[in-house]
Order: C-alpha cells, then sequence, then structure tokens
C-alpha cells in the first residue's frame, strides 16, 4: 500500500496536507529529510466540555407513588436543565423501612414508573431514562426496621451530560 493509500485509510488527511505543505519542489528535487523528523500529527479532536451531573430529589408521602406539587417543580427544573443536551436521566427509586420489605421494594419501583411518565409528559425523551430501585435498601438515613422516614421515601434523579 502507498503512502498516500494509508494517510487515506488512517483518516489523517491533515497530516497529508501538512506533509505536503512542507514538501519542495518535485520528488527529483527533495532532499531527503532525517529520519527523525515526522509530519505533522493531525491536530486531535479538542475533547468537548461537560457539564457536572445535575441531581435532585422527589420525596413520597407515605405508602404514595404520586408526585406532589415539590416533585412537580423539580421535573420542571430539570427539563429546563436538559435544554442544552444531555446524556441520560437516571431515576433510582428508594422507601422508607415501615412496613413489608417486598412491599417496599415494588412501592420503589412504582415511585420510578411514577416520576419516568411525569418527565415524559413534560418533554424528557423516555428512551434516555435509567431506572434502578432499591425498596428500603440504601436509605437516605439509616433508621431500624419500621420506622417512618420523610427523607428515605425518594426517587432521586442524576441528569448526565
Amino acid at each position: 500500500m502507498n503512502i498516500l493509500s494509508r494517510f487515506a485509510v488512517l483518516g489523517l488527511t491533515g497530516a497529508l496536507v501538512a506533509a505536503c505543505a512542507n514538501m519542495e519542489g518535485d520528488a527529483a528535487k527533495s532532499e531527503a529529510k532525517p529520519a527523525a523528523a515526522k509530519p505533522a500529527a493531525a491536530a486531535k479532536p479538542e475533547a468537548k466540555k461537560t457539564k457536572p451531573d445535575q441531581k435532585y430529589v422527589i420525596y413520597f408521602d407515605l405508602g404514595k407513588a404520586a408526585v406532589g406539587e415539590d416533585g412537580m417543580s423539580v421535573a420542571y427544573r430539570l427539563m429546563s436543565d436538559t435544554m442544552g443536551g444531555y446524556k441520560a436521566v437516571l431515576l433510582t427509586g428508594h422507601a422508607d423501612t415501615a412496613g413489608d420489605k417486598k412491599f417496599n421494594r415494588k412501592l420503589s419501583e412504582k415511585r420510578v414508573e411514577t416520576v419516568k411518565q411525569v418527565f415524559s409528559e413534560i418533554g424528557i425523551d423516555p428512551t434516555k431514562v435509567i431506572t434502578q430501585f432499591f425498596g428500603e435498601d440504601e436509605p437516605a438515613e439509616k433508621t431500624a426496621d419500621g420506622v417512618k422516614n420523610a427523607k428515605n421515601r425518594r426517587v432521586e434523579v442524576v441528569l448526565k451530560f
């Protein structure tokens, strides 16, 4: 494979242009360059600067999965923050330790699905929403079993850029 084909295959057209710009006259007139001299490398694409992830929390009433007024405010704030583009939205559902562990796991799943539905209704792309739920397994505040704790009844939202 000749040198031009290699440059084309590797997509280094910038390096080829730079190498050609440094050439003087015909190949017959050109002088051999020392082995250490290399053609200019193609400029690396500038890394796209991303914003740090944004975190939000939506809290729920005991035993409920409905998004309240405060939760809707969080949803609209998130929608506003997505205007510049985003990669994904991670939803993580939680419950307090009041009630049966199995029930709490299902409740945290239902909370996540409700938040996902609300986000979809206000314009968040549902294909970019990632969901997970832990029930009472990852509390914001550790408590004994059977304790009602408002801070543990939540969906954590992470907007990824």
